[in-house]
């Protein structure tokens, strides 16, 4: 769906976090700014969490142009103070906080023969570090009314990279939302996991010098999806949505993988010979 209109009921009155939801350099958002921006067309208020303060910014006043409200929180996540500073700063500002989104991640370090332990150490912070920090400060104030947690992982858990940290800290991200849907179920509290898979970002976006070199690129993605297109931000940001609307309510503990069936190619390796596939009018 392009450009990111909203789908669903109206959830105003709730208050989100989503960090790293700054806006990224580039002709497309990043997944933390469309998650951002699309929460605000439910009508939802949102805290903008990011080091970042320019980017944090930005998505705020994105957000404003749109007819939405946030404001920016400028925090440093990679410990246990700045994440409770920042939930602190949030209750300050809006007085409650209904949804969590760990979105901020970070790809560091390449195979474990040449990992470095500050690798190692850095991406365990920021992407898993951050995320149960940041619960451990939220929980307790949605325990009364309940509320929803969205934890970002990876494919690259599943079908692992040449960086040992980035899979093994998403993985760890997995295990944190099955123990928050576990032990805090019961509060009426709802954890779930979205996978994105090659997605179009601002972070690949700003790598093309031209429009048309993105173009390419992204053709030459989609080549490796079962659907005949990309997938980008705001594809993203709808499922994380969803999950944390009053739409899923029932559903908690669950990893929902967002990459165009890429899975069933790699599970396939004669999939271009399918007669689908040969009929489909692909990039």
């Amino acid at each position: 769906m392009a450009g990111g209109e909203p789908i669903g009921e109206m959830m105003t009155g709730q208050v989100a976090i989503v960090t790293g939801g700054g806006t990224s350099a580039g002709r497309v958002p990043s997944i933390g700014e469309a998650i951002a921006r699309l929460l605000a067309r439910r009508g939802v208020k949102v805290a903008v969490v990011d080091i970042d303060a320019d980017a944090a910014g930005r998505t705020v006043a994105t957000i404003a142009g749109e007819g939405g409200e946030a404001a920016a929180v400028v925090a440093d996540l990679r410990d246990e103070a700045g994440c409770a500073g920042a939930v602190a700063a949030v209750m300050d500002r809006f007085g409650r906080i209904d949804i969590l989104i760990n979105n901020v991640g970070f790809g560091s370090g390449g195979v474990v023969t040449g990992l470095s332990e500050a690798d190692f150490d850095l991406g365990f912070a920021i992407n898993m570090k951050s995320a149960t920090f940041m619960a451990k400060a939220v929980l307790p104030l949605m325990a009364e009314a309940g509320g929803a947690v969205v934890n970002l992982s990876t494919t690259a858990v599943q079908y692992p990279t040449t960086s040992l940290t980035y899979s093994a800290s998403k993985a760890a991200l997995e295990a944190l939302t099955h123990h928050i849907a576990m032990q805090f179920g019961p509060d009426r509290i709802r954890c779930n996991t979205v996978r994105p898979g090659e997605v179009w970002t601002a972070m690949v976006d700003r790598t093309c010098k031209t429009t048309e070199e993105a173009a390419e690129r992204r053709a030459e993605r989609a080549r490796r999806s079962a659907l005949p297109y990309d997938g980008d931000a705001w594809d993203i940001a709808h499922a994380v949505v969803f999950l944390a609307s009053p739409e899923a309510r029932w559903i908690t503990g669950q990893t929902l993988a967002v990459e165009g069936g890429t899975q069933l190619i790699r599970a396939n390796p004669d999939w271009q010979s399918l007669p689908s596939f040969r009929k489909a009018k692909r990039p």
